[in-house]
């Protein structure tokens, strides 16, 4: 029984690399949505150029080779420089289109909810009856202003 184990144990060890990297194996699709045509500046899926051939057979390549998805990336980025990255970096000046929209999302969603909380505010429960007297008053002091 000892022996089936470490036999199932050492079984897992030697598939478990090979499974992991099947799972982040790269293909052009995954990286076609992520990566621009330097001349047409539109994504690579979308263009038809022969420039954005020449880009899809580079990366077919580097597949065959075995390279994954950031080694491609960073091979087309050696090539073309970075435009040719469809995201923006995550530093410096281009961080601000990660961050800006978050924070456009976050003022509408408080500016939504300032709003609303106002406007519940603002909505009148039915009043208590005035007593006589008060009533009495009330119409004297409103008679008094012309409308």
């Amino acid at each position: 029984m000892r022996s089936g184990a470490i036999g199932l144990l050492v079984a897992i060890a030697v598939l478990a690399p090979g499974s992991a990297a099947a799972q982040t194996r790269a293909s052009l699709p995954d990286i076609e949505d992520e990566v621009m045509c330097p001349i047409c500046g539109t994504l690579l899926q979308l263009s038809d150029s022969p420039q954005a051939e020449r880009e899809r057979e580079l990366i077919r390549r580097l597949i065959a080779q075995g390279e994954d998805k950031q080694q491609i990336k960073d091979a087309l980025v050696n090539e073309y420089g970075e435009e040719v990255l469809a995201t923006p970096d995550s530093s410096g000046f281009d961080l601000t289109a990660w961050v800006l929209p978050l924070v456009a999302l976050g003022g509408a969603v408080l500016g939504v909810t300032v709003w609303l909380r106002r406007r519940r505010r603002l909505t009148v429960a039915p009043a208590e009856p005035l007593d006589p007297a008060e009533a009495e008053r009330l119409k004297a002091d409103l008679s008094r202003h012309p409308r």
